[in-house]
C-alpha cells in the first residue's frame, strides 16, 4: 500500500465541505464551504462521542449543554463557493469567491450548471461563465441563476444527485429525513421556472445520501436504513424494499455499479459491495474497514467496458484521510474483494470532500474541514 504525498497544499478562509471539478472545463473546480457561527470551529471532534460518530458531522445542531431553560436560538450558517484553476504545472489559482448567506453542503454539476445544497432549505443554481482557448488561459466565474425553496429555512439540504437522463430532475436528501425529487417544468433552471418538489420516501433520521439506479432511487440515512423506491414518469413513487441489516451505522455514500450491484460507505468505517435484487435476499459480497467513516465515493475513471471488475475508487474517509481502493472479482471462484492501493493522510481533520480531475492524468484535490486544508496529489 503506497503512502502518497501532496504536490501542493493551501489553507482556505472557511472550512471546506465539498468539491467538484467542472465536466466541461476539467482545469476548473469549485470548493463549497460551511461556517457554523458561534461554535468552536477548530480541532477534530471525531473522538467526542465514540458510539455515535455521526453527531460530529458538519450538519449537527447538538448542543453539549442541555441544562439551560431557554430554547437555543437557531445557529447562523454561512459559506462560499470558491472557483479555482488547476494548471498543467500544478499551480492552483483562485479565480473567484462567491460568499453565500447559507452554508454549502453539496455541489453537483450538470453541464455548465452547478446545483448547490444549502443549509436554509434552498436549492441554488449557478452557471459557470468560462472563456479561454488553452489550459493556462481559461478564466471563469460563477453566476447565480436562481434559488428555489424546497423546504423550511431550518431544514438542511444534505446531498444532491442529478437524474442520469433528465436534465430537469434533481434528487435531494434533507436533514428531516425526507428524500425528494425536484422537477423543473422546463429543461432550463431559471428564475421563472416552475418547480415541483415531491417526496419519494423518508428516513427516521437525517437522510445523508441518494443515487439514481435505473428507474429506482436508493438512499441511506442516519437510521442505518437503505431504502429503495421505484420512480415513474406520471405516477407516484412506489416503495420497493428497505434494509437495516447490512450496515452497522449510518449510510453516507451510495455508488451503483449495475442494476443490482451497489457500493456503499458508512459511519462504521466500512466500504461494502452489496447485491440488491428487487426481489429476494439482499447480501454483502465484500467489505473492508478503511479506518474512518466513508463519507463519499467516486470512480477514478468511467467504466467503458462491459465488465465491472476491476474498478478503482476514490474514498473520502472523514477522520482517516483519503483512500484509493480497488474492487476486484476473482471470476474463477466468483469472489469479490476490496484492496487499498494507496492512502493520503496529510489531512488532520475531517475529510469530507475529494475529487479527481477528469482526464488521463489522475490528479486529486482533497480537503479537510476544521484545519481548512486543500491538498493536490497524484495517483
Amino acid at each position: 500500500m503506497a503512502l502518497i504525498n501532496s504536490i501542493k497544499s493551501l489553507t482556505l478562509d472557511l472550512p471546506p465541505s465539498c468539491i467538484a471539478f467542472s465536466p466541461l472545463y476539467p482545469q476548473l473546480f469549485v470548493v463549497g464551504t460551511y461556517h457554523l457561527h458561534g461554535k468552536e470551529q477548530q480541532g477534530d471532534l471525531s473522538t467526542e462521542n465514540q458510539q455515535h460518530p455521526e453527531t460530529t458531522t458538519i450538519s449537527s445542531d447538538d448542543d453539549d449543554d442541555n441544562t439551560s431553560p431557554e430554547p437555543a436560538a437557531p445557529q447562523k450558517r454561512t459559506g462560499s463557493l470558491i472557483l479555482l484553476h488547476l494548471g498543467d504545472d500544478n499551480t492552483i489559482t483562485l479565480l473567484s469567491t462567491t460568499s453565500t448567506d447559507f452554508a454549502v453542503l453539496d455541489i453537483q454539476w450538470s453541464g455548465d450548471v452547478l446545483a448547490v445544497a444549502t443549509s436554509t432549505g434552498l436549492l441554488a443554481f449557478y452557471r459557470l461563465d468560462a472563456c479561454g482557448s488553452s489550459d493556462e488561459h481559461v478564466k471563469g466565474e460563477l453566476e447565480l441563476v436562481c434559488e428555489k425553496r424546497v423546504s423550511g429555512s431550518s431544514t438542511l439540504v444534505l446531498s444532491l444527485a442529478w437524474h442520469p437522463s433528465r436534465a430537469n430532475v434533481l434528487g435531494l436528501t434533507l436533514s428531516d429525513g425526507r428524500v425528494c425529487l425536484c422537477t423543473s417544468a422546463s429543461d432550463i433552471w431559471s428564475v421563472d421556472a416552475v418547480v415541483k418538489v415531491s417526496d419519494v420516501h423518508a428516513h427516521s433520521l437525517e437522510a445523508w445520501t441518494l443515487a439514481f439506479n435505473d428507474q429506482q432511487i436508493l438512499s441511506g440515512g442516519d437510521d442505518i436504513q437503505l431504502l429503495c423506491t421505484h420512480i415513474q414518469e406520471q405516477e407516484d413513487p412506489q416503495p420497493l424494499w428497505q434494509d437495516r441489516k447490512l450496515h452497522q451505522a449510518g449510510i453516507t455514500a451510495i455508488l451503483p455499479l449495475s442494476s443490482t450491484l451497489v457500493i456503499t460507505g458508512s459511519y462504521d468505517d466500512h466500504i461494502r459491495l452489496l447485491s440488491l435484487p428487487s426481489i429476494g435476499r439482499k447480501s454483502c459480497l465484500a467489505e473492508l474497514n478503511l479506518g474512518g467513516g466513508v463519507w463519499r465515493l467516486k470512480a477514478l475513471q468511467p467504466n467503458t467496458s462491459s465488465s465491472i471488475s476491476p474498478i478503482t475508487l476514490l474514498a473520502s474517509c472523514m477522520h482517516a484521510g483519503t483512500r484509493i481502493v480497488q474492487l476486484i472479482r476473482d471470476e474463477s471462484e466468483d469472489i469479490w474483494r476490496f484492496e487499498v492501493l494507496a492512502r493520503f493522510e496529510e489531512h488532520r481533520s475531517m475529510n469530507y470532500g475529494s475529487d479527481v480531475q477528469p482526464g488521463q492524468r489522475k490528479r486529486v484535490v482533497s480537503t479537510s474541514f476544521y484545519d481548512r486544508l486543500l491538498c493536490l496529489w497524484e495517483v
